[in-house]
């Protein structure tokens, strides 16, 4: 029996469509003839960020406000937001972009009372961690994780770009390290991250066109199941307890 879809407004950002091809990773990809150069220049919410304080390595954000709530069933996790710097200096996700995405993250996440609270922000040179810019995420991709997993917080690493078409990939539950990695020109986006972190909660792509877990990422999948719900919150109380707040 198919849940009834449970939806929220979110500003629509993608102008092509993506695919992700999930395995026990959750890959994203966009298909051959789809890639817009352009498409590193979302919109956010709030006009245009100021570059964060702080040098590569170091805090660059204050922590957004708070998504712990009076509501007994709703769930607030903790968030770790990396960003890679170039070799100019030059972040893929400055502060004020990672406050953003959180609480536009909030807003998809909103129908599943689940939330997230920005607790650190780290903007990283990648290359003092033995880490390229651009990266291979096939066999970098847990480097890249161990070097910034903390165990206490969900993360979020924004690198440079991916070889090929995958956009973003995060490790499924049960095993690890842990983390989504999500490349420059999809690292703004709040339905890109937002999927990205459904798989982080345990969910698997669906054929609903209009859904957050579909493989396709376009203007409006942006609808979430009670199932969906259900299986996310069970998954946080069974691999992310640490998170919780």
């Amino acid at each position: 029996m198919k849940s009834n879809p449970v939806s929220t407004p979110v500003s629509t950002l993608l102008t092509s469509t993506l695919i992700c091809a999930s395995t026990l990773l959750g890959a994203c990809k966009i298909p051959p003839g789809l890639l817009d150069p352009k498409l590193g220049a979302f919109p956010v919410a709030g006009g245009q960020p100021s570059p964060s304080p702080g040098g590569s390595g170091g805090e660059g954000a204050t922590p957004a406000r708070s998504c712990q709530s009076d509501d007994p069933e709703y769930q607030c996790l903790g968030l770790k937001m990396v960003s890679y710097d170039d070799s100019q200096g030059n972040t893929v996700l400055s502060g004020e972009e990672a406050q953003t995405l959180t609480a536009e993250l909030n807003v998809v996440w909103s129908p599943c009372k689940i939330g997230f609270q920005l607790e650190q922000y780290e903007r990283a040179n990648p290359t003092e961690f033995g880490l390229s810019m651009n990266p291979n995420w096939r066999s970098e991709g847990s480097r890249i994780r161990s070097a910034f997993d903390d165990k206490q917080t969900m993360l979020v690493v924004s690198v440079g770009e991916f070889a090929a078409s995958t956009i973003a990939v995060t490790q499924m539950p049960g095993s690890g390290p842990h983390g989504t990695l999500v490349e420059s020109r999809y690292a703004r986006n709040q339905l890109t991250v937002g999927h990205e972190l459904g798989h982080y909660m345990g969910l698997y792509h669906i054929r609903n066109t209009s859904n957050l877990m579909n493989p396709y990422i376009g203007p409006h999948t942006e609808l979430l199941s009670e199932s969906q719900c259900s299986i996310a919150r069970a998954t946080n109380l069974r691999y992310w307890t640490q998170m919780m707040r």
